[in-house]
């Protein structure tokens, strides 16, 4: 276990460092989010859009219990705003490094924290 946290530290982007965890959740729901628009199918766009609100869900849950509770609606705002900055790096933002290493932090977060987002 101390082996899979230490793996996990060592790809976390820097902006996922040292935020409250919904706030993290809110750049995984951005990212998938982002990726929705860019993939070929509509059965792929459908699945990240699941996982963009599943992760959406649990940072609203999340705020709550950081106590600084945040409605639905205003985390959506906030993704919205993330999503822009993932839009931002263009298409070929999936091929890069920095998606990768999000990707997979977000995959680590979710086991982590027990947010199945069926991807």
């Amino acid at each position: 276990m101390k082996k899979l946290v230490l793996a996990a530290a060592l790809v976390t982007p820097l902006t996922a460092i040292a935020q409250p965890y919904s706030e993290s959740m809110a750049d995984c729901a951005a990212l998938f989010q982002n990726a929705a628009q860019w993939v070929q199918s509509d059965e792929n766009s459908d699945k990240l859009m699941h996982a963009a609100r599943t992760w959406a869900a649990a940072a609203v849950e999340q705020s709550h219990s950081e106590g600084r509770p945040v409605s639905s609606d205003v985390m959506w705002d906030k993704i919205d705003a993330k999503t822009e900055n993932w839009e931002a790096k263009g298409p070929s933002f999936f091929l890069s490094e920095e998606f990768r290493d999000w990707t997979g932090y977000c995959r680590a977060f979710g086991r982590d924290r027990g947010i199945k987002s069926n991807l």
